[in-house]
């Protein structure tokens, strides 16, 4: 018998905002950030969700450790008649913090054409493709990116530097949102780190150990967290994601991130990171519905050179979250766990599963 349960959206968010609101979190910015680690799960990414590694759990976490202020509220500075802010987020919650800089730059594009906002002295925003998609639901365009604990090596490097840096990007057309949110990495650590803790294997061309050497297979944890992970472009084309990599980190710099290193969260409970939000009209030199009708002949036009099961960036996603808006979002018994953890934690009760369940 499936340890699948369904649950829905709401219940999630009602439970997400019931326990950062236990830890002193405002109700607005409580329910605010249960909305975007709740939309990370309903799109199935489910290591951004409610549940998962980067979500509720870490948040909780680290607001009881005091390394998070659960009531801080980003402060702004900007130039008048200028397209760019930047917020300090002041240690409070990320995702937050996140959405203030998406509305923000959302506002300046309808105002200027193009908007951007930095946010520093900030926290993990859980899945970049949220704050893409919310700028799209206003009829823009979008970009966010965020720097990260350090992971990776830079590409012929010997020494950690990088984080797996990911970058959402996306673009209205038709009636579909095209989004893609990768990491500059091979992939996110969080599936390794997984694997190894359950004994299971981890892909060639994923790792690297402390010396340097690709590892595979079934890998210690203790022995995985010496090592790095690899560039998007592995062993002989690295240079790419590492490239990419490091013009996150550049880009957060100047709107006043960090200049060295990240500790990760096992080093140092209080890291900071920088996140970037940009968006921009899609009639800033071409009337509206001839820039909307140009893109949606152009995704035709991709999509004629596929098989129907070709997919585009975030249709993948789009079909998860139809299915989890129509029958709830699938959480397994891990999951559960979770939440009923984290409920005990603070004394909330944890959420029902959907009937028929």
């Amino acid at each position: 018998m499936s340890d699948i349960k369904r649950i829905s959206e709401e219940a999630l968010v009602r439970f997400a905002t019931k326990i950062l609101m236990a830890l002193g979190t405002p109700e607005e910015r409580a329910r605010v950030t249960a909305e975007i680690l709740a939309a990370a799960d309903m799109r199935g990414i489910s290591s951004h969700g409610v549940a998962g590694g980067t979500g509720l759990r870490e948040l909780v976490d680290r607001i009881r450790k005091d390394a998070i202020d659960p009531k801080a509220v980003p402060s702004v500075k900007r130039n008048e008649n200028w397209a760019v802010a930047t917020m300090d987020a002041q240690a409070g919650i990320g995702p937050a913090a996140a959405m203030d800089a998406t509305r923000l730059a959302g506002d300046l594009a309808e105002e200027y054409g193009i908007g951007k906002v930095y946010v520093h002295n900030a926290n993990h925003f859980g899945a970049a493709c949220v704050y893409v998609e919310a700028l799209i639901e206003r009829g823009l365009a979008g970009r966010a990116t965020c720097t990260s604990g350090a992971w990776m090596k830079p590409f012929g490097g010997n020494r950690i530097r990088l984080g797996t840096n990911p970058i959402a990007w996306g673009v209205p057309a038709g009636d579909q949102a095209i989004v893609i949110d990768v990491a500059t990495t091979q992939r996110a650590v969080s599936p390794a780190i997984r694997a190894s803790r359950a004994g299971e294997a981890i892909p060639p061309d994923y790792f690297l150990d402390e010396n340097g050497e690709v590892i595979s297979g079934h890998v210690p944890y203790d022995e995985l967290i010496k090592g790095s992970v690899l560039p998007l472009g592995g062993t002989q084309f690295g240079y790419k994601g590492s490239g990419l990599a490091v013009l996150v980190d550049l880009d957060g710099v100047i709107g006043g991130g960090a200049t060295e290193r990240i500790p990760t969260l096992r080093v140092q409970d209080d890291a900071r990171i920088t996140q970037t939000i940009e968006a921009w009209r899609l009639d800033a030199l071409y009337p509206i519905e001839d820039a909307k009708n140009r893109l949606a002949e152009a995704v035709r036009d991709i999509k004629s050179c596929g098989r129907p099961e070709m997919l585009l960036p975030g249709e993948r996603e789009a079909r998860t979250k139809a299915d989890a808006e129509k029958n709830g979002i699938p959480y397994e018994a891990s999951q559960w766990d979770t939440l009923k953890m984290l409920g005990d934690l603070v004394g909330v009760d944890p959420p029902e599963a959907l009937q028929g369940n």
